[in-house]
């Protein structure tokens, strides 16, 4: 049953794992023959920069409204005066989609939104499915949120007709907050786009990579939630032991002055290297060009680049956290260290710096593990979903 949807959250070019995760999603399900129109923001220096999305024959009807900046991290609060904008600007849009051509369902991509979207699913009888991508409910964990506010976002996640999470732990978590029947659905990973390779030249060439070199990079949003100085503090101890060891930082962040400042203090600043944010496209060119992926966070859903790290066949070396440990079984498909442990993270990395022969054995048996995210398999989940969504509500 092919249905017409509308979707609310973010998109590319927005910085962040629920902007490509929906996208993937979204160009699936359109894929499979579903209308879908697309409400999401753009921040005004990627407006100037040009829509990636726009002429794309990505099958979606893309609607934007312009924001000053992207929100990137949503375990933290945005200004009054912004979260009144973007309320303001689903509501119009929303009403709008409504008006025209009335969707089947709405879908609401990030769970910041269900703020200003559940209420307006329910003013017009329209059912929901939310999609809960971990930052804010860590948020809320965290108590980074206002009480009062963190108690209304609970209530609009119970409005949903259906509510997902990238992860079981999420689910469980959820359930602990009073949002029961939380279903799971894993994020997806590109099979063909993350596959294994013999490296990217290329990217080592662009970052002065020595063919010597052991490549541990990290590949996320430089804010504190992501624990960035850990890999200084480890790579710091590790590089006694090991001087070939280099440290590509792919993204950028709110912590990356503090990180740059901190290498140069600890005298390890040219084993170090600071690309920022690249282009997704060349994400798994990055990833083909480290030996190693390194993730210490303090707390992850699902992080993405666990499964395109697996699906490359590269070593995974995670901060144990649950997120971390749906995905990755210690020493076989991947390295768990003791979270915000810097000197067990730099012991991890070099057991995997000196031993090409694990690494391979733990890519190869990543690889197997991830097919599970295949993203036809995701696609075909969510498509199931709202199908069921969308027979019972009728």
């Amino acid at each position: 049953m092919d249905l017409s949807l509308a979707y609310v959250g973010t998109l590319p070019p927005h910085q962040g794992g629920s902007a490509f995760t929906s996208f993937q999603i979204l160009e699936g399900l359109a894929g499979l023959g579903h209308r879908i129109e697309a409400i999401a923001p753009i921040a005004e220096d990627a407006l100037r920069a040009g829509d990636p999305l726009a002429g794309r024959d990505h099958g979606l009807e893309v609607t934007r409204f312009v924001v000053p900046f992207s929100v990137t991290s949503p375990d933290t609060l945005p200004s009054d005066e912004y979260r009144e904008h973007e309320r303001n600007e689903i509501e119009r849009l929303v009403e709008r989609s409504i008006a025209r051509r009335r969707p089947d369902l709405l879908f609401i991509g990030r769970e910041s939104f269900a703020e200003h979207a559940t209420p307006l699913a329910r003013r017009h009888a329209l059912p929901s499915v939310l999609r809960l991508a971990g930052a804010t409910t860590m948020g809320i964990v965290g108590e980074t949120y206002p009480a009062d506010l963190a108690a209304r976002l609970l209530e609009r996640f119970r409005e949903a007709d259906a509510a997902v999470a990238a992860a079981s732990h999420m689910a469980r978590t959820l359930a602990e907050l009073g949002v029961p029947a939380v279903e799971v659905i894993p994020n997806p990973v590109d099979l063909d786009r993350f596959r294994p390779t013999a490296g990217s030249p290329a990217v080592r060439e662009e970052l002065a990579i020595g063919a010597d070199d052991v490549v541990i990079a990290h590949v996320s949003n430089l804010k504190s939630l992501k624990r960035p100085l850990d890999r200084v503090d480890a790579a710091a101890i590790a590089l006694r032991e090991n001087e070939r060891l280099v440290f590509p930082i792919v993204g950028d962040g709110p912590m990356r002055r503090e990180v740059e400042d901190e290498c140069a203090e600890r005298g390890i600043a040219e084993r170090f290297r600071f690309p920022g944010w690249i282009d997704y496209e060349r994400v798994p060119d990055f990833i083909a060009a480290a030996d190693i992926v390194v993730m210490p966070s303090a707390g992850e859903s699902q992080a993405r680049v666990y499964l395109e790290t697996q699906a490359s066949a590269r070593t995974l070396v995670a901060s144990d956290i649950p997120g971390a440990r749906e995905v990755v079984e210690d020493g076989e498909t991947g390295l768990l260290f003791r979270t915000g442990d810097p000197a067990d993270l730099a012991s991890k990395i070099l057991l995997a710096a000196r031993d090409p022969e694990l690494r391979a054995a733990i890519g190869q048996r990543a690889r197997e593990r991830v097919a599970r995210h295949s993203l036809p398999r995701v696609v075909a989940a969510y498509a199931e979903l709202f199908a069921r969504v969308g027979r019972r509500s009728r």
